[in-house]
């Protein structure tokens, strides 16, 4: 366990205050920031086996980060949007920081968000390429029956 619990949740805060008062890529540093922290928050949290909270589902490191968005003044609309924004960066961090086989008891998919995100950004791209060269074929068949008919319309 790398840092001390206590110095790692008032740098949960900390970063949490300031996330509130700036947007931009100024917030998604800070939100990254923050993912790190609840990274390194869940060793300090024990599943019933004795292992690090890897996935964060246990009841009292839920409430602990309850308790931290609260002691940094979030609502808990503000906490739930914050969450979301910094899930995918936890899920990056979690997936490089434990090894496969733990990933693999945990049920966690191996690939991290990232890059399945890069994946579904492949397949639509690929997707779309398929998509547009169907309509160019659509339009050259249209033009070319279009002109036969302009043509054996013309001749009567």
């Amino acid at each position: 366990m790398a840092a001390a619990k206590q110095h790692i949740e008032r740098d949960v805060v900390r970063i949490l205050r300031a996330a509130r008062q700036t947007t931009g890529e100024h917030r998604t540093i800070l939100l990254r920031a923050l993912a790190e922290q609840m990274v390194d928050l869940r060793e300090h949290y024990l599943t019933a086996s004795g292992d690090p909270d890897w996935t964060g589902r246990t009841g009292v490191y839920r409430y602990a980060v309850r308790e931290l968005y609260a002691q940094a003044g979030y609502s808990p609309e503000e906490r739930k949007v914050t969450q979301t924004a910094t899930r995918y960066h936890i899920g990056n961090l979690v997936r490089a920081r434990v090894p496969r086989e733990t990933a693999d008891a945990l049920g966690l998919e191996r690939t991290s968000p990232q890059d399945r995100n890069r994946m579904r950004s492949r397949r639509d791209r690929e997707e779309l390429r398929e998509l547009l060269a169907q309509a160019r074929e659509l339009l050259a068949a249209q033009k070319t029956t279009g002109d036969a008919h302009s043509s054996s319309t013309s001749a009567h």
